[in-house]
């Protein structure tokens, strides 16, 4: 039995049936993001929530510094490199978000001492971290597999496209 009375019960549904959520902006802003656990699902690359690890500009400097390392050359290399960039993004992504579990781990086991028990404080056991690894796993092996797929690209195109052979100089002195 929960505690709550039939006629407590009712009036909760009641109040449920006649609630429409936040009604201002302000209220809105606020409850924007309470569904979001850890992100490695979104659609969009960059998380819009406010914070220093999700900018713009940050994935942006991140794509400019792997396509100045790894030079891809036509539309699929630029894919595939992208594809790298953003698997490396939310990789990196779900690290944080893995530790931010166990870290809400050992606040909760500050609070209440007695109630878990320490040698499980720094393993991912609770479902979400399990859920956050089985999604890590899954971006590690799509990142390996654009790095194949590009490396493969960049093989044969250098051998179908060998560069022309050196002339020799030749000095009239």
């Amino acid at each position: 039995m929960s505690g709550t009375s039939p006629k407590q019960l009712e009036a909760n549904r009641s109040n449920a049936r006649r609630s429409t959520g936040p009604r201002t902006p302000a209220g809105k802003a606020h409850v924007k993001f309470n569904a979001l656990r850890h992100g490695l699902l979104a659609k969009s690359v960059i998380l819009p929530i406010r914070s220093r690890s999700e900018k713009r500009s940050h994935f942006d400097a991140l794509l400019a510094q792997l396509i100045d390392e790894l030079k891809p050359v036509g539309i699929l290399e630029d894919m595939l490199v992208e594809k790298i960039a953003v698997s490396y993004w939310r990789l990196r992504r779900a690290l944080r978000a893995e530790s931010g579990e166990i870290c809400d781990k050992i606040r909760n086991f500050r609070r209440y001492p007695y109630a878990t028990d320490p040698a499980t404080l720094a393993l991912p056991s609770s479902r979400n971290t399990l859920k956050i690894v089985r999604y890590q796993n899954a971006i590690e092996r799509q990142l390996h597999r654009a790095i194949t797929q590009l490396q493969r690209l960049q093989e044969h195109r250098c051998l179908s496209d060998p560069a022309p052979p050196e002339t020799p100089s030749i000095d009239t002195n």
